[in-house]
């Protein structure tokens, strides 16, 4: 006789029919095992309901906060909500409303974080949360789903089993991207004690200063923010903004590490001059030299496999006239990796490649250098056993995208959890991720919290 199988989220016997289905985090989702439970007369199976009630009127807060939130960031037909304007503050407000209405206490520290608090039996703060500005023409998921899945699990814990053990912090951090101050990570940075008085100066656009734009919003009150030595941990769910989570069906990733990056501009110089008048054996003509180092760095970045991944984003040719021989070359270069030493060698790679021009006086000018930010391996393995318990198709993964959690995670346990963005498509539009895939990684983010905040193993 076969042996019999049990539904590891209810207790319950399965029935050969519901032997084929796959749980789904936090929920028996087949209709027939649903009867099963309602006509059990122990007196366990009620509560589970309610609990599958509550995580269904949870998940669809989430889904309206969402749209919400999108609304405060439209302007004239465009999206975007960029740090300290307008359409900043109506998103903060409406976050800081549903912070306040879940049972968060609510402040803004001097760079426009803003937090929401549940004071615990002790201090040590447990943090989670996502940053609330967009890049322009962005999606409405990118940073939103972590600060809104962290307001929706801590009020839901909350109400659940009052005060936690440790003092719960959720954030909506301010200016990632950098799509208005370009060195972006304004808020993870104060918090991490990275952020200086010169950092300030830095301007937009428009020449408004850093500094300017924080005092115009009420933040900035001639003090940075101190670092934040009581948080103990922080936990960031990110859509993944990539395709391998939904490629392989995996409904959650739990990221490893974030990559490190090399980024900056390659200046090759040449000799300007007339088109037609110019032979091609008298010509300094950089735009081939250019062509030509593009070529051999890409094939030795695919000789990496998928250890490491390397861009060339933007190529300016100076004049640009088709009748004038380019005078420079101006390359942008975009090199990820998670491993260290393949960063090493990607720049010896990069200055060794460009002694072989030397006619054209390359010049090498990095404008970011990142090592790579592994996660708290301890995190990990309780969230991968959490996942396990809750029967979700899970992966460990590299982030590829750099996130707020990069620049904690050197000062602070960090972790991030991912879930699938629809074709892969972020930082755009149609950026898009569907309930269905939201509720696996919200159930386990909610479940990290329950175990780590509230300190309540999951059965």
């Amino acid at each position: 006789m076969p042996k019999a199988r049990w539904c590891r989220r209810c207790n319950s016997r399965l029935c050969r029919f519901c032997r084929k289905r796959k749980t789904i985090i936090g929920s028996c989702r087949n209709s027939r095992h649903r009867r099963h439970l309602r006509i059990s007369s122990n007196g366990r199976n009620d509560g589970i309901l309610q609990e599958e009630t509550a995580m269904n009127e949870e998940l669809k807060w989430i889904e309206n906060a969402i749209k919400s939130l999108a609304k405060t960031a439209v302007k004239d037909g465009f999206y975007w909500r960029a740090s300290y304007t307008p359409e900043d503050c109506s998103g903060v407000a409406l976050l800081q409303k549903w912070m306040e209405d879940a049972g968060f206490q609510t402040r803004f520290d001097q760079v426009g974080n803003l937090y929401g608090r549940i004071q615990g039996k002790t201090d040590t703060v447990f943090l989670t949360g996502s940053h609330r500005d967009t890049v322009a023409g962005g999606g409405h998921y990118d940073g939103a789903l972590g600060i809104i899945t962290a307001i929706a699990a801590g009020g839901a814990l909350y109400r659940a089993y009052g005060t936690p053990e440790m003092t719960l912090e959720v954030v909506a951090l301010c200016e990632e991207e950098g799509s208005r101050f370009l060195s972006g990570y304004v808020g993870s940075r104060a918090i991490s004690g990275m952020l200086s008085d010169s950092d300030l100066q830095e301007q937009d656009a428009d020449g408004i200063s850093l500094r300017d734009a924080l005092s115009a919003c009420g933040y900035y009150n001639g003090e940075l923010p101190m670092p934040r030595k009581d948080v103990s941990q922080f936990l960031e769910l990110h859509i993944e903004q990539g395709g391998i989570l939904e490629k392989t069906k995996q409904q959650i990733g739990i990221v490893t590490t974030i990559v490190g990056l090399l980024v900056g501009d390659i200046i090759f110089h040449g000799l300007q001059n007339h088109a037609g008048t110019t032979p091609m054996s008298l010509r300094c003509d950089p735009v081939p030299a250019a062509a030509s180092f593009i070529e051999i760095l890409n094939h030795w970045a695919l000789s990496k496999g998928s250890d490491l991944v390397c861009t060339i984003g933007n190529i300016t040719v100076e004049p640009g006239k088709s009748n004038v021989i380019a005078g420079k070359v101006t390359l942008t270069f975009d090199i990820r990796s998670g491993d260290q030493l393949l960063l090493d060698e990607a720049k010896e790679m990069l200055q060794s490649l460009l002694e072989k021009f030397p006619a054209y006086k390359p010049e090498l000018v990095y404008a970011c250098q990142e090592p790579p930010a592994p996660m708290d391996t301890e995190g990990i393995d309780t969230l991968a056993t959490l996942a396990e318990k809750q029967n979700a198709a899970w992966t460990k993964i590299a982030s590829g995208a750099g996130h707020d959690s990069q620049i904690i995670a050197p000062k602070i346990k960090t972790n991030m959890i991912f879930v699938p963005s629809k074709d892969g498509i972020s930082h755009s539009p149609d950026e898009f991720t569907s309930l269905k895939d939201i509720a696996p990684g919200y159930a386990l983010m909610k479940a990290y919290m329950k175990e780590v905040v509230w300190q309540r193993k999951e059965k």
